[in-house]
């Protein structure tokens, strides 16, 4: 009885083993990014969903950290070429930014809420957004509110970060 239960069992541990080697082997087959630019494009392309996307991002800086060294606050010039579009549902501000620049890559962008009306007792605040937009492209906003009871905002895009695109 003892070897029937071992031969039912040599066949499930063999597939257990290719099913673990699997995704390794197709990942270790894909070619390197060259720089942090193209790792989160292709990460992000294959990325289902906010979080995969964000996930994606966060694994491309910490493999090409030289990245970070390079974001600065963009100068008002490059500020004024962002055309940012957005609202509020669900405790969630959401919404689209199109980076006109030519020469930089948006990493961050700051918004500012304010309640309305202007006089209230609530709080305004702000929200850093960190974003992948690259030259001339167009990338999606998201961030969760910190609840305060607040339903209606006035909101301005007061900074950002990015990079020098190569």
């Amino acid at each position: 009885m003892r070897t029937g239960h071992k031969a039912t069992s040599a066949p499930l541990l063999l597939f257990a083993a290719v099913l673990l080697l699997s995704p390794a082997l197709s990942v270790a087959s894909q070619p390197d990014p060259a720089n942090y630019d193209q790792c989160v494009l292709a990460a992000t392309n294959k990325a289902a969903g906010d979080l995969a996307a964000l996930e994606a991002v966060n694994s491309c800086s910490e493999k090409f950290q030289e990245k970070g060294s390079q974001d600065e606050y963009l100068a008002a010039e490059a500020l004024g070429k962002l055309d940012a579009d957005g609202g509020f549902g669900y405790g969630i501000f959401s919404g689209s930014i199109y980076n006109g620049n030519s020469d930089y890559t948006v990493t961050q962008v700051t918004i500012l809420l304010t309640p309305i009306p202007a006089g209230s007792p609530l709080i305004t605040r702000e929200y850093n957004i960190d974003v992948t937009v690259q030259p001339l492209t167009k990338g999606a906003l998201s961030v969760a509110l910190i609840s305060d009871g607040t339903r209606e905002f006035s909101w301005n895009l007061t900074k950002a970060r990015g990079y020098k695109a190569r």
